[in-house]
């Protein structure tokens, strides 16, 4: 077995699980020397491959892992990525997820994954709702700042079906939160019975914004795995943002001013 072969397996037995490991548990894992996986953990730390935490002298990927798979990942398309992000949570929860874009004051469904829990309510690609009312399209209304949310709104908005209503500075207060927080949440707000929760990513390079969400029915067993599935929600966009160079993900958090597009109509992720 090759110096390079090893050094790989050992950078595989990192995971989201297992971030941090020693030299011991590696040699057992692979079933090498412990002084072959400290000679290479030396070498990795020199050139970067890993970092090691001066007090639990554990070892985790270092920055020149980190910046080989960001190449990576920007090679790929952003709805790639999130596409697989929603088919692993959909098979987690076996609820039906959905990824949208924005387009004006309006979210327009782009792809649909169907969970296999039996009470559903399925919206086709191409659907298009008013954004206030999801939870994907206030996830995309949260990357922008609050005058351009305001000017994109009239003073009081209404949904028919539900007859929800909100006004535009309850709404902006939802949208500073869903900002500071990362995600959103609407709770019949767009069909009775069901309630969602949704993120947002972008990139660096221009690629358009996208949402995606679990869509679940409001009742107590969903009710129990909200926090579960707010956090594996939240997991999955960080990676994805962080490695496509997302400025929110990337830890700068701050909105985007996004000034009406030609034609009266307000930037999308794809105009920015």
């Amino acid at each position: 077995m090759s110096s390079l072969t090893t050094a790989i397996d050992i950078l595989q037995c990192f995971s989201s699980e297992r971030p941090e490991l020693g030299v011991t548990v590696v040699a057992r894992q692979l079933n090498v020397p412990k002084s072959t996986v400290t000679r290479l953990f030396k070498e990795m730390l020199h050139h970067g491959l890993v970092e090691q935490d001066a007090k639990t002298r554990l070892y985790r990927p270092g920055p020149l892992a980190f910046r080989l798979g960001a190449l990576y990942q920007a090679h790929l398309q952003i709805l790639d990525l999130v596409e697989d992000a929603v088919g692993e949570l959909v098979e987690q929860f076996g609820l039906t997820g959905y990824i949208g874009v924005l387009d004006g004051t309006d979210v327009v469904i782009l792809r649909v994954r169907q969970g296999s829990y039996p009470v559903r309510f399925i919206l086709e690609p191409g659907y298009r709702i008013p954004a206030f009312t999801t939870a994907i399209g206030a996830a995309l209304l949260a990357r922008f700042d609050d005058d351009t949310i305001v000017a994109m709104h009239p003073p009081v908005l209404h949904y028919e079906t539900t007859d929800f209503s909100i006004t535009i500075e309850d709404l902006v207060a939802e949208l500073r939160q869903a900002r500071r927080q990362g995600w959103t949440e609407a709770r019949e707000r767009t069909f009775p019975g069901f309630g969602a929760v949704a993120t947002a990513v972008g990139a660096a390079d221009g690629q358009q914004t996208l949402a995606f969400c679990l869509s679940y029915p409001t009742n107590a067993r969903f009710d129990e795995q909200r926090d579960e599935m707010v956090a594996r929600l939240l997991e999955k966009a960080e990676r994805i943002g962080r490695g496509a160079g997302d400025p929110y993900w990337r830890g700068v958090h701050a909105p985007l001013v996004a000034p009406p597009a030609a034609g009266g109509r307000p930037a999308t992720g794809a105009d920015l």
